[in-house]
């Protein structure tokens, strides 16, 4: 499946430095791991008596390798393979630990710029699951049928195909203006959104929902979310606690619904009162330090990485004001977003970034500060007061030392 319109969308948000260059990995890589090594309990000895059955036929696929993978954190793990027949028709048998997100993969070699023929299962053991596809639609073309996930995820497959046209409809979607991009993605990502509610709710233990749950997520922030999925997904995951007790997966998803309901207070707090968010993250010494241990100081909240060459550029005017004003209450909290630790600390030594209060975890725009704080470009700074009240943002160059100046008074 083609990139989503929604995160293209948020790419066209990134006016400063948007991301670190980094080289992709090759879509057609896989991990070989052992099956005896950590996957989630999601796959058993590869010698165990087979507890899923997956027959079907892939049309104008005939010959093809098919591969039943288990999706880990460690990458995908094979279960077992077979060779379609001359007419497409398959037989594959594979074990697996417990209910969980797997794939069925056409082996081949993908070339640059193609996708992986590949589908989502979720599987359940004991499962007998039928699949009618097509080799040259194969992303696209899958039926399920002969569990009780098959339904749902057909309707979510269908519903998603019926987006991912509209955004193919888009031959550059940079000529819109951001908000105009953002309500029309919202429109048309809507009646699946209301599909995936639905199913929940009539159903909130389904296997499928594993993968229809991430549709409501907040992908494009908490601005444009309805905040009434989170009842809707706490509905989920009480219905996996009863039915996948300790489960990976179930506790996982209380995970990330815990987290996204806090997320939500502090994007409230900081929408409605107008409180900066609490940051939490470790210095380069694996020190743990919090932004609501500075109160009772103005703090420049200053997101930065070393490879944003803006960010660099603005560091000698940030180093010079704090020398100016440190021993006017105030403080600078720096939040790096790096993925390299040792490039991260190599800048703030190179750069003069002499202040204490310096954290990161490492995770470049995937790390929760930048929902928590609706920025999309660094460098962005946000002034707080000894309250913790947000006074201004996006402050730089002249305007960051006229604020200054009107606070401190020199």
């Amino acid at each position: 499946m083609k990139k989503s319109i929604y995160v293209l969308a948020l790419s066209t948000l990134f006016l400063a430095c948007g991301s670190e260059d980094e080289t992709p990995k090759s879509q057609s890589e896989s991990v070989e791991t052992s099956a005896k090594e950590d996957s989630g309990k999601m796959i058993k000895d590869p010698n165990a008596t087979p507890n899923v059955s997956i027959n079907g036929t892939v049309n104008n696929g005939g010959n093809a390798t098919l591969l039943l993978e288990a999706n880990t954190d460690r990458g995908p793990i094979l279960i077992s393979k077979t060779v379609t027949n001359a007419d497409g028709s398959f037989q594959l048998d594979g074990a697996i630990e417990a209910m969980g997100l797997y794939q069925l993969r056409v082996d081949e070699v993908v070339q640059q710029g193609q996708e992986p023929k590949v589908i989502p299962l979720t599987l359940v053991p004991e499962d007998e699951l039928t699949l009618q596809l097509d080799f040259n639609e194969f992303n696209r073309s899958a039926v399920y049928e002969g569990t009780n996930w098959a339904a749902p995820l057909n309707g979510y497959m269908a519903e998603m195909r019926k987006f991912v046209d509209w955004q193919m409809t888009l031959v550059n979607p940079q000529q819109y203006p951001q908000e105009e991009l953002i309500k029309m993605v919202m429109e048309k990502k809507d009646p699946m959104d209301r599909y995936i509610v639905k199913e929940i709710k009539k159903d909130p233990g389904n296997p499928a929902h594993i993968l229809l749950m991430t549709n409501l997520m907040p992908m494009m922030g908490f601005e444009n979310y309805d905040m009434k999925n989170i009842e809707v997904l706490k509905t989920l995951h009480k219905a996996y606690e009863e039915k996948y007790p300790e489960h990976p997966m179930t506790v996982s998803i209380g995970s990330q619904v815990a987290q996204l309901e806090q997320s939500l207070n502090d994007y409230v707090d900081y929408k409605e009162k107008n409180i900066a968010p609490e940051i939490t993250k470790v210095n380069p010494d694996g020190e743990e330090m919090k932004l609501s241990s500075l109160r009772g100081k103005y703090v420049l909240i200053d997101f930065w990485a070393s490879w944003c060459g803006p960010c660099r550029v603005e560091n000698p005017n940030v180093v010079r004001l704090y020398n100016k004003y440190k021993g006017d209450k105030f403080e600078i909290f720096s939040v790096s977003l790096d993925k390299d630790k040792e490039k991260w600390m190599k800048a703030i030594e190179a750069d003069g970034l002499i202040w204490d209060y310096h954290v990161s975890d490492l995770q470049g725009w995937e790390t929760d500060v930048v929902q928590k704080y609706q920025f999309n470009g660094i460098p962005h700074t946000v002034l707080i007061d000894p309250e913790g009240k947000i006074i201004a943002e996006k402050l730089r160059g002249p305007s960051l030392e006229k604020k200054l100046q009107e606070l401190f008074g020199k």
